[in-house]
């Protein structure tokens, strides 16, 4: 018989993180009620069938990804992805060469190992902080050139 009391409890068991241990009180009344061990038997198996795969592998196309967001989101609008710019990169690339280079030519004048030594890690910073950012911001150019190779 369903009280108020099976609530709480019902209330307590849901509140379980999953796989969770259950406290005494709950396995207790669990033990004693069956009504509340039939709907926890029931959670049970409805979260095994949740969890498992769809039988039916729904392909979807891009006109029915726009109508999926257009009935979730009716102020969705499409946007495109602007194409990869290789340009800038290069162009920050060679620049930090060419200083690197001027600075080669000029370190033997520094009188300082110090500040040869600072100028050396500056420069191996900004080259890993130059290739992070240049694979952050490109990484999916990069993964679709990674699924190309594959295929091919």
């Amino acid at each position: 018989m369903k009280t108020d009391h099976c609530e709480q409890i019902m209330d307590a068991y849901l509140a379980l993180d999953k796989n969770e241990r259950i406290p005494f009180t709950l396995t207790l009344h669990l033990l004693t009620c069956k009504h509340c061990r039939t709907q926890v038997r029931l959670l049970t198996r409805a979260q095994k069938i949740a969890a498992r795969p769809l039988a039916v592998q729904t392909p979807l196309s891009d006109a029915g990804i726009q109508r999926i967001m257009q009935a979730v989101d009716p102020t969705w609008t499409e946007t495109k992805a602007k194409p990869v710019s290789l340009t800038n990169w290069i162009f920050g690339g060679i620049l930090m060469i060419v200083f690197m280079l001027v600075f080669g030519a000029f370190r033997n004048s520094l009188e300082s190992d110090a500040l040869t030594l600072a100028f050396y890690l500056f420069f191996a910073c900004a080259v890993t902080a130059y290739c992070v950012l240049f694979v952050g911001t490109n990484l999916d150019f990069f993964i679709k050139k990674i699924q190309t190779m594959q295929t091919a």
